[in-house]
Order: C-alpha cells, then sequence, then structure tokens
C-alpha cells in the first residue's frame, strides 16, 4: 500500500471518529433523550461536565475500534455483514465503557448493570444515525472498488485455439507479449506481479487482427507486443533490434527494422 493511501485511510479513521463523538455530544446535550440530563447531572458534577467526559469516552473508543477496522481491512476486503456488525459491537463497546464512568460517578447508588441497560439503549439509539451514513459511505466505496477492478468488456482479449475453442481471457493490460513457434502462440502476461506463459495451438495471422485491436503492435514477424511493458529499444551485440521490457526474467524481444519506427514512436 502507498503512503499516499495510508495517509488517506489515515484522515478518514479521524473523520468518522470525530462524525460519531460530536454527532453523539450534539445528540444528548440539545435533544437530551431518555432523561440524560437528569441522570448526567449529579452533585459533584453537573450536566456538561458529565457529557464531555462522555464524548472523550466515546472519541477514544471509537478511534480504537475504527483504527483496528482499518488495519484489517486492509489484509482482506470487509464485507457488508462484518461492516454492520463491527458497528454493532463498536456501539456496544461504547455504551459499557459509558455505563463504567456513570456507576463510577454515581459512588455505586445504582448497579452497573442497571446502568448499561440505559447506556446501550441510549447510545445505538443515538449513534444509529452517523452509523447508517457510514455504512452507506461504506457501501458506496466498496461498489466502487469492485467496478474499478472489474475489466471492461473492451479491454478483454480472447484466445480461441485453431478449433474456434475459448482457451483463455485477459485483460489487455496484463499481455506482455506474443511470440509465435511453428503451429503454436505463446502468451506470455502478468498475474498477481508474477510473469506466466500459456501457449495456444493457433497461428500469429488468426490472432493478429484481435491483438491489433486491443493496441497490441507487431514488431517481428513472429512477435506482438504491449507497449506499456517497453522499457528501452536498441541494439544488442550482433547488431540486432531489440526491446527490453520493464519486467525481470523477460527476454529481449527483436524488432525488425520495418516496424523499428513504428515502436519507437510508441515508447
Amino acid at each position: 500500500m502507498s503512503a499516499h493511501n495510508k495517509i488517506t485511510e489515515g484522515i478518514q479513521v479521524i473523520v468518522h471518529t470525530l462524525i460519531i463523538s460530536l454527532f453523539f455530544l450534539f445528540f444528548i446535550t440539545f435533544y437530551k433523550p431518555y432523561n440524560i440530563h437528569t441522570l448526567l447531572n449529579m452533585e459533584h458534577a453537573g450536566f456538561t461536565f458529565n457529557a464531555t467526559i462522555l464524548f472523550c469516552i466515546v472519541l477514544v473508543s471509537t478511534f480504537i475500534t475504527r483504527g483496528c477496522l482499518y488495519l484489517t481491512g486492509r489484509k482482506k476486503r470487509i464485507s457488508t455483514q462484518v461492516y454492520f456488525t463491527w458497528c454493532f459491537a463498536e456501539m456496544i463497546i461504547v455504551a459499557l465503557f459509558s455505563s463504567l464512568y456513570i456507576t463510577l460517578m454515581l459512588q455505586e447508588s445504582v448497579s452497573f448493570f442497571e446502568v448499561a441497560g440505559t447506556s446501550i439503549i441510549l447510545i445505538v439509539s443515538t449513534l444509529i444515525y452517523p452509523y447508517t451514513f457510514l455504512w452507506l459511505k461504506h457501501e458506496i466505496s466498496t461498489r466502487n472498488i469492485l467496478m474499478d477492478n472489474t475489466p471492461d468488456e473492451n479491454s478483454l482479449i480472447r484466445f480461441y485455439d485453431e478449433y474456434k475453442k475459448l482457451r483463455l481471457v485477459i485483460a489487455r493490460e496484463a499481455v506482455m507479449f506474443i511470440k509465435s513457434e511453428e503451429n503454436y502462440v505463446h502468451i506470455y502476461y502478468l498475474d498477481q506481479e508474477k510473469n506466466r506463459k500459456f501457449t495456444l495451438r493457433s497461428s500469429m495471422k488468426a490472432l493478429e487482427g484481435t491483438l491489433t485491436k486491443r493496441g497490441l503492435v507487431r514488431c517481428h514477424r513472429s512477435y506482438f507486443i504491449n507497449p506499456a511493458y517497453i522499457k528501452i529499444v536498441h541494439k544488442n551485440s550482433a547488431g540486432i533490434i531489440v526491446a527490453e521490457l520493464n519486467r525481470p526474467d523477460c527476454d529481449t524481444i527483436p524488432i525488425s527494422r520495418k516496424y523499428q519506427d513504428v515502436i519507437t514512436k510508441l515508447i
């Protein structure tokens, strides 16, 4: 993951935490649900002080749990079900810590479990609004990522053998070069940052139309190449013009003089 993406996710954690915490403070201050004003207006600590402490509890608890969520999201995609469960667990954690604080401030005049029941109802009914907003935002982001990762139909190359049977479907961007050899073509492509090879019984002539439409360029009677992978074009020790690719463990690709000008203009 790039440093830019890490910074962006860090900012998202902070923004989400602030949205949840500030909404909670605003809601209990102005709407005072479930008689929260009476509960927090104690003899030795007024409503404003206790509301501020609860705001801090929500802020810290949410920051920690949101941070854990995003660390988990780096390793694997968070499904809708997991995200929904995580949000609910987050609200319960906040409610339990808030209950512990209120119980201590009331000096055990009421039991923790009595306060916990009220806190859970208060926290869930209050924070359901910002959590719904964040859940919708998560769903939109997830769908956008899936759409971005879905190859465009026009970017796919379908390879058929000599019997017109489909043998390989691959994104154009993944194909590095194609080499013909007698009655076979060898397709060299990139798969999860590894160089792969697929051998197909066909001819370069049969594939030429498809490859040209998908942006691959003929550089030799036996080769088609993806210009995006060309690092440099030069003459080797034998005086043959070749292209070096920007991928490790790849052979140099010969370039006929007939195609030299075309290849040079593309890089």
